[in-house]
């Protein structure tokens, strides 16, 4: 028997972003067992980067050709979802005939998977990032209409099972792991040499990108309620490891306003030297102390900081605190973990799977507040709460801080390792049982022509046109009784919609409030045609498999 040909989408797994990291490790591991033939569909990796050649999996870009032409450059820039695949989907899908296709990325990210022409010829298996609660109902839709659905965490399965009354076939957590370079612990007082950081300072640390999930309000606020309640304040240092400017917060700004300015520390880069330097606050640009120039900057995206950097910052830290109204994992936590160093979240999402496998310091919320662009419910931290428990942790003496340590250490070995997640994609995949390519990709084309257009003064209820629309033109009844259906009903009753999807219907979600999206007159005029041309583009695409099979 063949081996099973699995097509994993993700961003490129030669790149150092989270969802590349998690998609290598775990390709890595399946890899590993030669039980698969496998396959990447790489977002933001280019076909001829030369960093592809060592993947020992086949390697395909989501990118655009070299030198394309004008028509392909107007097809990749009329929806956003095409930097994230759906450009090349269907072509690698003709090229690899896979049996199952994954991803593990946010709903918008992996929704073109399930509105793909080909959806029926393969299984699909998704991890959808799911940081908050309640899921958007088309996004529970969308995740139930999958073959097989994991998670990051503990709490977003129960989440995902509870909403959707058990119709998603959820088979567990997968959660990522730590790089190498956080495993082995490093003295502290040593890695703080090497930051130019006080040795005997009490360090607060977080790593977290400079956007607005991320509370730093909240964070600085309940550094300076510690440094007012603490007898050595003078001692006590708050180390930000994030970026300025970037799409959130005001640093500085919150910084002035707290008063706390001098006792916060940020990571920069000497882009000459490519070294590592700790300092208080200097702009986005400092002097390099290893160049005597302007050649530092502060940490980002762009700029960052090499694993093993990263873990020394870590290792330099007390205290590692995550701080954010909601996560769908929240690796940090897990980094520091696996460095040694005690850990604290504010007790919500799936910060609160992690910290308490870890074992780590739970900070309560506040209350929990609907936002309005998305419906999900986000944290508001205790301040004053996580300003006391932070406070005890500090009484506790040096020797029980190591200990803690310690015990987070083992946890993290015992919850957070790639063969352990690994082993839960594998045992999916091995209770996949392989159709025949006569029965998917060497199937006969199901080409069907899309009804002509009646009156609409002919339809006696809205009912009654959305069935006729699914029915005769798009000829798909089995969304009959789906989120697509019941949206379509709405927006012919209405007679308005919104486009939040670049103008994509088949899987589209109307949120109050998004400044991104248009309402725009509808009637079945238009809905005719949209459902028209899906069928039209349906079937091209099944002639293109006609033709590229000889069928």
């Amino acid at each position: 028997m063949r081996k099973k040909k699995i097509l994993f989408c993700s961003e490129a797994t030669f790149l150092n972003t989270g969802y590349a990291t998690y998609t290598r490790e775990i390709m890595n591991y399946l890899h590993s067992t030669g039980k698969y033939e496998l396959a990447e569909l790489g977002s933001y990796g280019e076909q001829d980067d030369p960093r592809a050649r060592n993947i020992p999996w086949t390697y395909f870009s989501a990118m655009l050709p070299k030198d394309p032409s004008q028509r392909e450059q107007e097809i990749f820039k009329s929806k956003y979802t095409m930097q994230f695949g759906e450009y090349a989907f269907k072509d690698v899908c003709l090229q690899f005939r896979p049996d199952i296709v994954c991803d593990i990325r946010d709903f918008w990210m992996l929704e073109f998977q399930e509105r793909s022409p080909y959806r029926k010829f393969y299984k699909w298996c998704i991890m959808p990032t799911v940081d908050a609660e309640p899921q958007a109902t088309q996004w529970i839709q969308t995740y139930s209409s999958a073959d097989a659905c994991l998670t990051y965490s503990d709490w977003s399965g129960e989440l995902l099972k509870r909403q959707s009354d058990g119709a998603i076939n959820y088979i567990g957590s997968a959660p990522p792991s730590a790089h190498s370079a956080y495993s082995v612990i490093k003295d502290k007082k040593e890695c703080r040499k090497e930051l130019g950081l006080p040795e005997n300072a009490k360090i607060i640390g977080t790593v977290m990108r400079n956007q607005r999930r991320k509370l730093y309000p909240d964070l600085f606020k309940t550094f300076k309620m510690i440094l007012e309640t603490v007898p050595d304040p003078e001692n006590y240092l708050l180390y930000c490891h994030t970026s300025f400017p970037d799409m959130g917060w005001d640093l500085p700004e919150l910084m002035i306003k707290e008063g706390i300015a001098s006792k916060v520390i940020f990571t920069y880069i000497c882009i000459e030297t490519k070294k590592t330097y700790s300092t208080f606050f200097a702009g986005p640009t400092s002097i390099s102390p290893f160049t005597n120039k302007m050649s530092g900057v502060i940490a980002s995206v762009q700029q960052g900081a090499s694993y093993d950097s990263l873990s020394t910052i870590m290792s330099s830290f007390d205290l590692y605190v995550q701080y954010a109204n909601s996560e769908g994992f929240g690796l940090p936590q897990v980094e520091a973990a696996a460095c040694g160093v005690p850990v604290a979240a504010v007790d919500y999402s799936a910060m609160h799977s992690v910290i308490n496998q870890l074992g780590g310091l739970s900070l309560k919320t506040k209350a929990l507040y609907k936002e309005m662009e998305t419906g999900c419910m986000r944290a508001v931290p205790d301040n004053e709460y996580a300003a006391e428990e932070i406070c005890k942790f500090f009484k506790l003496s040096e020797d029980i801080r190591k200990n803690t340590g310690k015990d987070i250490k083992q946890n993290f070995l015992k919850h957070f390792q790639w063969d352990k997640s690994g082993q839960v994609w594998e045992k999916y995949f091995d209770s996949v049982e392989i159709e025949p390519d006569e029965k998917t990709w060497l199937s006969q084309p199901d080409i069907q022509r899309p009804a002509a257009k009646p009156e609409e003064s002919e339809f006696n209820s809205v009912t009654e046109m959305t069935n006729f629309l699914i029915d005769e033109v798009l000829r798909q009844p089995e969304h009959k009784n789906s989120f697509f259906s019941l949206r379509l009903r709405r927006d012919l009753l209405y007679r308005f919609s919104t486009s939040a999807v670049d103008g994509i219907y088949m899987n589209d979600s109307s949120m109050v409030g998004d400044p991104s999206k248009k309402a725009n007159l509808f009637n079945f005029d238009k809905a005719y045609e949209i459902m028209k041309n899906r069928r039209l583009e349906i079937n091209m695409y099944e002639d293109i498999r006609k033709r590229a099979f000889n069928l």
